[in-house]
């Protein structure tokens, strides 16, 4: 093998490190990421990301640009890069969350990916689909115990989720009870966040 062979198939060998690491974020479901350079730029972006920022415009407020700017700066530094994250509003006024995380050094290096941030864009009004179908076959839960489940993943108290279901708080009380045994936690916030790492249904 001649050295421009060997060059070329090194090169092959990185793209497909790059197009391999990327894919294992692109490939989460539905989630609103991209692949950001060293320079802060999209490189690579998820259609759940398009459509929520739709040609790369952060915010048409010059004030929040620079907010975002600075968010995306921390994250892709050279030197001691950190976590940011910032709120801002798109020009429809509706808001949105960006979270830029750096890609650890260990991970740079035995994958060497494109880029050297991932950034997540978080609706705050979108509530995904939950997923009572693995609550279910990953707890044993019945029916009602999941519809349950899934009311208060949609934010309702145990006495709203009673007028929701049209049915009195102390029968949910009995299903919350059946719920936390089945899941081992035994508050409903712990149960939201375990029900939460499960993804989406």
């Amino acid at each position: 093998m001649t050295t421009m062979q060997a060059t070329a198939r090194g090169q092959v060998e990185r793209e497909q490190a790059h197009d391999l690491y990327w894919q294992g974020h692109a490939d989460q479901g539905a989630e609103a990421v991209a692949l950001l350079g060293e320079d802060g730029r999209v490189l690579r972006a998820t259609a759940a990301f398009d459509a929520l920022l739709p040609g790369d415009r952060w915010s048409a407020l010059p004030g929040e640009r620079a907010r975002i700017a600075a968010a995306i700066a921390r994250a892709t530094a050279r030197t001691a890069p950190q976590p940011a994250a910032v709120r801002f509003c798109r020009g429809s006024g509706a808001a949105l969350i960006l979270i830029a995380r750096p890609i650890p050094w260990p991970t740079r290096l035995l994958h060497a990916p494109a880029g050297v941030a991932i950034a997540t864009l978080v609706d705050p009004t979108h509530r995904p689909a939950p997923a009572t179908p693995l609550w279910r076959e990953a707890f044993d839960l019945t029916p009602a115990e999941a519809e349950l489940a899934a009311l208060l993943m949609g934010g309702h108290s145990l006495e709203s989720a009673a007028a929701a279901r049209d049915c009195r708080p102390a029968t949910l009380r009995v299903h919350l009870r059946h719920v936390f045994a089945k899941t081992g936690v035994s508050r409903q916030s712990d149960l939201v966040a375990l029900l939460a790492r499960m993804g989406r249904g």
